[in-house]
């Protein structure tokens, strides 16, 4: 499965955050995931449904926060009690699955994973964006290194320049 090479703006994401352990891929249930989009979905919410992977090490085994919520156009925008994420601007992998959950966000992550290992991307844990165009689909778009050219630092993956936010 391809992916895209996309330039993004920056994106502000409101919700609640749930802070987990970084889990082996297949390893996706989080009684704390499913309670906090529970009380996201239950709230008035200002933008389409996303969620960020933030403050994290690469490492499995080590931890991260994942904000569950909202994208907003501004700060004013969030509801009361959310926290806000920003995800800044720059290069991004795009990366798409459609299908149920939970087998939707295992094919994601494969795809990610794939790029990874034979060296398509290099992620700069700058800040992780999932969102949700549809109650079957997930697009991921993963912070890369990019050389000179602006191409992605070691990539040989399929690649589209230009998508914006």
């Amino acid at each position: 499965m391809g992916f895209e090479i996309i330039e993004r703006g920056e994106t502000l994401v409101a919700g609640l955050p749930v802070r987990s352990p970084q889990r082996a891929l297949g390893k996706l249930s989080d009684p704390r995931l499913d309670r906090a989009w529970t009380r996201v979905l239950h709230h008035e919410v200002g933008g389409p449904l996303a969620s960020t992977y933030i403050d994290f090490a690469p490492d499995v085994e080590s931890y991260y926060t994942q904000i569950v919520g909202y994208e907003c156009a501004t700060v004013d925008d969030a509801t009361r009690g959310h926290v806000i994420s920003r995800i800044p601007p720059g290069t991004y992998a795009k990366f798409s699955s459609r299908g149920m959950f939970p087998d939707v966000m295992l094919r994601l992550w494969a795809q990610v994973s794939e790029a990874e290992t034979n060296g398509d991307i290099e992620r700069t844990y700058t800040g992780d964006l999932e969102a949700y165009p549809h109650a079957y689909a997930v697009d991921l778009y993963i912070p890369i290194h990019v050389d000179e050219s602006g191409a992605p630092s070691s990539a040989v993956g399929s690649s589209v320049m230009g998508e914006k936010r």
